[in-house]
């Protein structure tokens, strides 16, 4: 009976097994040379999953049991498209031979301007590539490593990523990235500056020039570009215009860009361009680590069910480090599409979403190449395979547990993940009920013994609410608290300053998606507002007040209300991106205490040596609103304050 069972579930394990994905080896040369043929784009179930060649014309390629009966695809600009049925899988590596297209030596000729043709393919985007939301899945590369020597790395990173993209109609509409697994190799040295690159998953997007209408494809740069037809080529057995494009005479401060594009002749699609940043656009980046010497790209496209998606881009980064080491570094990212689903699915969930300041080193999971033996993926060159079977191979610098290791080794490290800065700050707007009747205020001041003598007017309206800009500082202490001190100033009729400082507890109420918090605290409110009554001469060279020694030519005067109260907070908080997040919050004052004051301050002579002083009214002057004497000013300020902005949190 136990023998039988055995057999039972044997039975039942081994079609589960057998339907699983299948890995397809091999390598594309010349036919003619035996060269290896690089960037290769190799397909099944007419491009539905694939991949590309590597640099020695290697690839690898999951196939899933649906598709092991479709033929395979190998497909290159100037080369025949090579088409065979799937050998039974998995097998041996293919050899596969790549034929040169003829017409890869033809000359063209066009009835219309070169231009002309570029409008045209730039009109026809809608018609080539999908204006329905799409799923790439991708495979992600990133390596730095010293300039010229592809056996020194700094680091090396490859990651699994899920990449929509809106449609093609909408160039403003970035979609987004989830990366659902990573790995990395650490091989920096300690001490070694960290340049931390932005934005490496993003490159699915941000090279894809098609859908953000790169300056070489703007019919808005097109006067600063001078376009040249080259020799005519082919993909897939259809003729390409090949067309060379860089600055214009006298036009080359405005221009960035110099290349190539490659655009089908019947289709007018895009399938490829290669260009590099000129001088003028190398002085337009900006990086504050690494001062940048030479930026080119390479971006490709492979047709799918009539539409065309983005298949490949790679992009090299040459520059000198600012601080640390002077050593010239080589930044190499690459990214694959290995599988395209059309179906509309929702984009991925904020908390899924990657974040383009978002450090791709920071993922805690270590490398381990045996990960990816499921996975499609883009094939190491040979020599990055050398640098990490060295990194990975025991010796007297494992044993120590230095640098050098791949990350997750017995003897290796990782890189520390930083954690995000306790710190954040930004910029608030609010407002106050302070309500002010309509009419009119003098204030008389003469102090005795002095010959200043003042005697300010002003026209009042009525109003209900004064409003501020506002500064805010926040430290994280523990769990959710933050201490918070912010400075006020007030804006409009009337004017003046605070502060406030103490308390607040954030809670997120949405932990699974889009943060969304729940802000409460206690804090120290303090502000003046007023009018201002206008500058006064002042003839007495030793005039003091309260104290204070006034000795500017000109005094100014302003009456003003000065409050103070313990303000209980509540609000809430939207994080917008990891690092912005927008608030709100409303406050309610707690026994106010308010006084009217007259404010005096020197308006002449360097700002930070100018006198001020404040006297409470109105046993230091006379206040008479309306004509009739007062005790206190003409407005009356509220109880509750509300406020709304943009805190910013560095990394």
């Amino acid at each position: 009976m136990r023998g039988i069972l055995v057999a039972l579930l044997l039975l039942l394990i081994w079609p589960a097994r057998a339907q699983g994905p299948a890995e397809l080896r091999g390598r594309v040369v010349d036919a003619e040379t035996g060269q290896p043929v690089p960037n290769a784009q190799v397909g099944v179930a007419g491009n539905r999953v694939g991949t590309s060649t590597n640099a020695d014309g290697v690839f690898t390629l999951s196939v899933p049991p649906a598709y092991q009966h479709e033929p395979l695809e190998v497909a290159l600009l100037g080369y025949r498209k090579y088409t065979q049925a799937l050998p039974p899988l998995p097998g041996p590596g293919l050899l596969i031979r790549l034929q040169i297209s003829p017409a890869a030596l033809g000359e063209v000729t066009v009835t219309s301007s070169v231009t002309g043709i570029v409008r045209a393919a730039v009109a026809r985007i809608p018609r080539n590539y999908p204006v329905r939301p799409t799923r790439l899945t991708g495979f992600y590369r990133e390596a730095e490593n010293a300039r010229g020597d592809t056996s020194q790395f700094q680091y090396f990173a490859e990651g699994l990523l899920t990449v929509y993209q809106a449609g093609y109609q909408h160039p403003g509409d970035d979609g987004a990235v989830e990366i659902r697994e990573s790995r990395k190799v650490e091989l920096r040295a300690p001490g070694t500056a960290d340049h931390n690159w932005y934005g490496g998953p993003f490159v699915p997007h941000q090279l894809d020039f098609v859908h953000r209408r790169a300056a070489f494809i703007n019919p808005a740069h097109f006067r600063d570009y001078d376009y040249r037809l080259l020799p005519q080529t082919t993909f897939r057995g259809r003729p390409v215009y090949a067309i060379a494009f860089a600055p214009k005479p006298g036009r080359a401060a405005r221009a960035d860009f110099a290349g190539r594009l490659y655009i089908e002749e019947g289709s007018y699609a895009f399938l490829r361009a290669e260009w590099h940043r000129t001088p003028a656009g190398l002085r337009h980046e900006s990086q504050a680590a690494v001062a940048i010497e030479g930026r080119s790209s390479r971006v490709d496209y492979q047709p799918y069910a009539g539409r065309w998606y983005l298949k490949s881009a790679w992009h090299r980064t040459q520059g000198r480090p600012r601080r640390g080491p002077s050593a010239p570094v080589d930044v190499l990212v690459e990214y694959l599409t290995t599988a395209i689903d059309t179906a509309q699915g929702p984009r991925p969930g904020y908390a899924a979403r990657a974040q383009y300041r978002d450090v791709y080193l920071e993922n805690a999971v270590p490398y381990d190449s045996t990960f990816w033996q499921r996975q499609t993926t883009l094939v190491p060159p040979a020599a990055v395979q050398q640098a990490l079977r060295r990194a990975a191979a025991p010796g007297p610098a494992a044993a120590a547990g230095a640098p050098g290791q791949v990350a997750g080794a017995p003897a290796g490290r990782s890189a520390p993940v930083r954690r995000p800065s306790r710190l954040r700050y930004g910029y608030l707007v609010g407002g106050w009920p302070v309500a002010e009747a309509s009419g009119a205020v003098q204030v008389g001041f003469a102090p005795a013994g002095s010959g200043f003598q003042a005697l300010g007017a002003a026209v009042l309206r009525a109003q209900s609410t004064t409003y501020w800009s506002s500064f805010s500082y926040e430290f994280n202490t523990v769990g959710g608290w933050w201490v918070r001190v912010a400075s006020r100033s007030g804006f409009g009729r009337l004017g003046g300053s605070g502060w406030e400082g103490g308390l607040a507890y954030e809670h997120n109420l949405n932990p699974r998606r889009r943060p969304i918090f729940a802000r409460a605290g206690l804090t120290y409110f303090h502000q003046t507002v007023g009018r201002d009554l206008g500058p006064y001469h002042n003839p007495d060279a030793g005039l003091r007040v309260a104290g204070t020694a006034f000795k500017a030519d000109e005094i100014g005067l302003t009456l003003r209300t000065t409050t103070g109260a313990p303000q209980p907070k509540l609000g809430l908080g939207v994080e917008l991106s990891r690092r912005l997040e927008l608030v709100a919050d409303a406050g309610y004052l707690l026994f106010p205490r308010t006084r009217t004051q007259l404010a005096l301050d020197e308006r002449s002579g360097f700002w930070l040596s100018r006198s001020t002083a404040a006297l409470d009214l109105p046993a230091a002057a006379t206040l008479r609103v309306d004509g009739q004497p007062a005790n206190a000013a003409p407005w009356q300020p509220g109880r509750l304050t509300f406020g709304f902005g943009l805190l910013y949190r560095p990394r």
